[in-house]
């Protein structure tokens, strides 16, 4: 049970892992870092998204942890047997 959330956090950090990685689209030997960036994307442009981002994640998360949480507190169904 205590795995549940397991797969989530794996496929969330191994998202943020991959974007995160800023030099991807450089082509390697041909372009330096320095020119892959855009100048009309300001710094403050990146933390509003990444915060934005951040707060939905959150958001989710914790929706996911009380729907579970719920889920676990009603417990297993009762199946009920016919008679002979």
């Amino acid at each position: 049970m205590l795995a549940i959330p397991f797969p989530y956090i794996a496929n969330t950090a191994g998202w943020t892992v991959a974007e995160l990685d800023g030099s991807r689209g450089i082509i390697y030997g041909l372009m330096r870092t320095a020119d892959g960036t855009s100048p009309r994307v300001g710094a403050g442009d990146t933390a509003f998204t990444t915060l934005g981002f951040l707060g939905l994640y959150s958001v989710v998360s914790l929706l996911f942890l009380f729907l579970v949480g719920r889920e676990i507190a009603h417990g297993p169904s009762t199946l009920r047997r016919r008679g002979p």
